[in-house]
């Protein structure tokens, strides 16, 4: 099957082409290893990168990345892009990422007479994006339109069918993990390679620091935290927030944007590793990556109580805190770090889930 697959380039702070990263390098990735021809409108925002595009074989199947500088778009210089997704005669069109690539994936249905799809990583009304004139009631047009609607958290899956009506029929697929990464290994080792305390108690996360991602509710409980225990570390690693400065002191160790092999050193390095969210637009119906990553790494963890953190966790109400609560939070975190638990939680893979899906896509055609 012939697919084109429209995506932006840059997401959660990474380059999906670059660093290889995630649901918009894996869904068109994984369904050419199953044989599929795939197309990748890859959107380009910061118009840095003049890099050609590329094809990458995977037996049978095939990626082609075709880099398009969004300055190319606004100035109406698609002639030549064009020409190579009318050659490819798709059969089927998969928007994702943000916004504009749903909206120029359903346009690129209608003029192509192909198949349409929508996939939702997040709640896209939460974006920055959505409050640009018109962008919203696009969002909704695009969901509508779709033949189908891929989601990635089974509230999300509630959210679209109450809000958005939608024509066609909505199925959730998780983000996966890279079990040859994130795996369980050997605690001292990986505090000996990130030059990691060895004796003391260890707890953190890594991501994005902010306030959006419930950082100042771990903040807020480290500071008493540090009052109330010596030999205990908190230890961070990712992009901060302006807005939100990092705690200070000799026991909180920054260890800046590291990559992902580092991430997974991290994890295994931690003796409770923490997972903040918030009861938002944003909190309520994204994935909660960082948890299925900690748990492949057989990592102890506390949870924020919303979304798909709730219904992952729903089996293990003592490592759950209300969103925003600090005081419980730091309980949670005492009580995990003197009685560890580990959720029994099998996080999938990506070849598992975007195999699931390709028979659902096989049934739409």
């Amino acid at each position: 099957m012939n697919i084109i697959f429209v995506c932006k380039r840059y997401y959660t702070g990474k380059d999906v082409i670059r660093h290889r990263f995630g649901r918009l390098y894996e869904i068109p990735t994984q369904l050419a290893r199953l044989g599929h021809d795939i197309l990748v409108l890859c959107l380009d925002y910061r118009n840095k990168n003049h890099q050609e595009g590329f094809t990458e074989q995977f037996g049978s199947g095939s990626v082609k990345w075709i880099i398009v500088p969004i300055r190319n778009i606004l100035n109406f210089e698609f002639t030549a892009n064009y020409r190579t997704i009318k050659s490819m005669q798709a059969t089927l069109i998969i928007g994702s990422s943000d916004i504009p690539c749903l909206w120029l994936s359903r346009h690129l249905s209608n003029c192509l007479g192909a198949y349409y799809i929508v996939d939702l990583y997040d709640n896209y009304e939460s974006f920055g994006q959505a409050r640009i004139p018109w962008f919203k009631r696009s969002l909704r047009a695009s969901i509508k339109a779709a033949n189908a609607i891929i989601v990635v958290s089974s509230t999300l899956k509630t959210k679209i069918m109450r809000d958005y009506s939608p024509t066609g029929s909505v199925l959730v697929m998780n983000n996966g993990i890279d079990a040859g990464s994130f795996s369980i290994g050997d605690r001292l080792e990986a505090r000996i390679s990130l030059r990691l305390p060895l004796q003391g108690r260890l707890i953190g996360t890594a991501g994005n620091l902010s306030r959006m991602k419930g950082l100042d509710t771990v903040y807020d409980a480290w500071h008493e935290l540090q009052e109330t225990t010596e030999n205990t570390y908190l230890v961070l690693a990712g992009k901060t927030d302006p807005k939100l400065p990092l705690p200070t002191g000799e026991r909180v160790i920054y260890l800046g944007e590291i990559l992902e092999n580092e991430i997974v050193q991290l994890f295994r390095a931690l003796d409770v590793g923490i997972v903040p969210g918030h009861d938002s637009a944003f909190g309520r119906y994204c994935f909660p990556q960082k948890l299925f990553e900690m748990i492949a790494c057989g990592l102890p963890v506390v949870a924020a109580k919303v979304g798909a953190i709730e219904d992952a966790l729903h089996m293990n109400p003592a490592i759950l805190f209300a969103p925003g609560d600090h005081k419980i939070l730091a309980k949670t975190i005492n009580l995990q770090l003197e009685y560890p638990q580990l959720p029994n939680i099998k996080p999938m893979q990506w070849n598992e889930l975007i195999r699931d899906i390709e028979s659902i896509i096989k049934n739409l055609i």
